[in-house]
């Protein structure tokens, strides 16, 4: 879609005439003067419009040749526009007598044209430059959001446990023994919430901690003294936000890459600080062999803090201990 910009002409047709009008005023009838301005507004803002057309076509491509052509349009149009509204025969009479007086006449009209078609190419390049650029910076963000959200439905969407939490609650129907149902329950509540949660961007960290609660007890249940967790989280820190499952997967990291026994008990711990911080740190007593280690579960959290909040998490490693910390947005009014 072509854009002429014909606001922008006018004004700037309009300083020149009016500049025009007032440094002639002083040697020219206000008449003549004010002839003068409507011959200098029509030729700045025919000018323009055939600057605009020429910088819209695809061809010249080359902005030089671009300006080229604009110059000698608004150069031919000066002739022009003076033949179409003056009396040339008058003007000839008074300028006959002077040597070369028609050709310098030609000449400065000729200037003229190339002065003007000069300044409005580089206003009217300008402002094509401008409206390009922005046209780019819209499609790029509009592209980055479409490949943000293909992006975080493709980490998102990797557990559809509809079948199995359909399956659970049949299962617990089933059981009598109060403390099997109870499990099954904290298991159903697990893949409850990442069915209610797994396509959301954040969620609160209530609701977060909750789900890493019910996971943990099915971890006790297996891991029973050899898992220790020790979880401190002030209540003004429950309403803030976070990208969901990310809690879990610590969890679950320090779960995968440390041995859990009795005589070598894995610490948790999870707590909030610092106003817009959380930190999850385990003991270390690294496994000898991994089946699976290739740290999946922190790439996932730190592509999400990438792509929902432009940060990156802070993992340490102590010579006892292994800290990651992430990042807590303040829940929206």
């Amino acid at each position: 879609m072509r854009r002429y910009y014909p606001p922008t002409g006018t004004v700037i047709s309009l300083f020149i005439a009016l500049l025009g009008y007032v440094l002639r005023t002083a040697r020219e009838t206000p008449a003549s003067s004010a002839l003068t301005a409507i011959g200098s507004f029509a030729l700045t803002f025919t000018s323009w419009l055939v600057i605009q057309w020429v910088i819209q076509r695809d061809r010249p491509r080359a902005p030089g040749w671009k300006c080229v052509v604009s110059i000698m349009g608004c150069m031919l149009l000066s002739l022009l526009l003076f033949y179409c509204t003056r009396d040339v025969t008058e003007i000839r009479e008074r300028i006959g007598a002077v040597p070369r007086g028609m050709r310098a006449l030609h000449f400065l009209l000729l200037l003229r044209g190339a002065v003007i078609g000069g300044f409005l190419f580089f206003i009217a390049y300008l402002l094509r430059v401008t409206a390009l650029n922005q046209r780019s910076r819209l499609e790029n963000e509009k592209l980055k959001k479409e490949n943000l959200q293909a992006r975080l439905s493709l980490l998102q969407e990797q557990v559809r446990p509809h079948f199995l939490f359909n399956s659970l609650g049949t299962l617990r129907s089933m059981v009598s023994e109060p403390a099997a149902r109870d499990f099954i329950q904290r298991l159903a509540d697990v893949y409850r919430y990442l069915l209610n949660n797994g396509q959301a961007d954040l969620v609160d960290l209530r609701a977060e901690l909750a789900f890493t609660q019910a996971y943990l007890y099915i971890l006790q249940e297996r891991f029973e003294d050899a898992l220790v967790v020790d979880i401190d989280i002030p209540d003004r820190y429950l309403p803030m936000k976070l990208p969901p499952v990310t809690l879990q997967l610590l969890v679950e990291n320090a779960v995968k890459h440390n041995v859990a026994d009795v005589n070598h008990p894995l610490r948790l711990q999870i707590r909030a600080w610092s106003d817009d911080r959380l930190t999850v740190s385990n003991t270390l007593c690294p496994k000898r062999t991994l089946a699976d280690s290739l740290g999946t579960g922190l790439n996932n959290i730190r592509d999400r803090y990438h792509l929902l909040l432009n940060r990156d998490i802070e993992v340490s490693r102590q010579p006892d201990s292994f800290n990651v910390t992430v990042y807590l947005l303040p829940a929206r009014p």
